[in-house]
């Protein structure tokens, strides 16, 4: 069997339906038959997962490996050490990529064989908004943190792609950050071996990641206490502080009323509510974080 270029990695848990319609628009991709396979890994979902490759064998070879409950990092790290591509390339089970997307991110690869590649992503969910505050705050992290697009800071581990061997290189995503925050601590580590991130804004996926308001609230104190052992790690090998993290939230006014100037009057409040709640409960999250390793001690 040829080996493809690009291996897509996939972590699912407990989510076969998403799975499904995410395998299902990557075969819609325009890159030709063969030329990518798919890795799914099972990270321990309470009914093992079943899937018919025959399905999608016209596009592409799929592989589903079975595990005991690791979290992303270690799932995403298993399906790498499975890959046959030259290219690597992350997306999650609740994401649907643009026809387009993978042709981008490898193009990109091609030009800058030495960096990591992102893309971005919108909301596709657009009467939920919780889904859609989630968004925005990634949007805004984005026009942040990558202004530069060929000197980016961080992407996102649903829509970030890297040469396989710089990958193994770098030493793949730390099986510590079991909670969140394992891309951003990845990125650092990338970005402290002298390599560059460059956004690849055209290369799209659809985000359907449905959220009550306590799943939104898990969701960012998740994110909140990740952020202090991200922190924490970059304070112990010295690769940063917390000021250009602080340069973010001081500028947040700013990007917010950037973005809902062009927003449905109605919905503005509701989004506003959103941001101080997103705010709050990633601060508790980070803090209580915080408190935890310092009682443990």
């Amino acid at each position: 069997m040829d080996s493809p270029i690009a291996s897509v990695v996939i972590s699912t848990r407990n989510r076969p339906q998403a799975l499904e319609h995410c395998l299902d628009a990557l075969a819609e991709q325009t890159l030709p038959p063969g030329a990518f396979e798919v890795i799914v890994v099972d990270d321990g979902s309470e009914s093992a997962l079943s899937l018919d490759p025959a399905r999608w064998t016209a596009k592409f070879y799929l592989k589903l490996i079975r595990q005991e409950n690791t979290g992303p990092a270690g799932a995403r790290n298993r399906g790498v050490g499975e890959a046959r591509g030259e290219f690597i390339v992350f997306t999650d089970d609740d994401c649907l990529p643009t026809p387009t997307w993978l042709e981008k991110l490898v193009a990109a690869l091609k030009v800058n064989p030495d960096a990591m590649v992102g893309g971005s992503t919108f909301n596709g969910l657009k009467s939920d908004l919780y889904a859609e505050t989630s968004q925005l705050i990634v949007k805004l992290v984005y026009e942040h943190f990558n202004r530069d697009p060929s000197n980016a800071y961080f992407f996102a581990s649903n829509n970030m792609a890297m040469r396989r061997d710089s990958f193994i290189e770098v030493g793949g995503f730390d099986l510590s950050f079991s909670v969140a925050s394992e891309d951003r601590e990845f990125c650092d580590r990338w970005r402290m071996r002298g390599r560059s991130l460059v956004w690849e804004r055209d290369a799209l996926i659809e985000h359907r990641h449905a959220q009550t308001l306590a799943d939104f609230c898990r969701l960012h104190f998740r994110y909140g206490r990740g952020a202090f052992y991200y922190q924490a790690e970059r304070k112990a090998r010295k690769s940063g502080g917390m000021t250009h993290d602080l340069g973010f939230h001081r500028e947040l006014p700013r990007l917010v009323r950037s973005h809902l100037s062009s927003s449905a009057s109605g919905s503005v409040p509701r989004v506003l509510a959103n941001l101080f709640l997103w705010q709050c409960v990633n601060a508790a999250g980070f803090f209580w974080a915080g408190g935890c390793r310092l009682f443990s001690r």
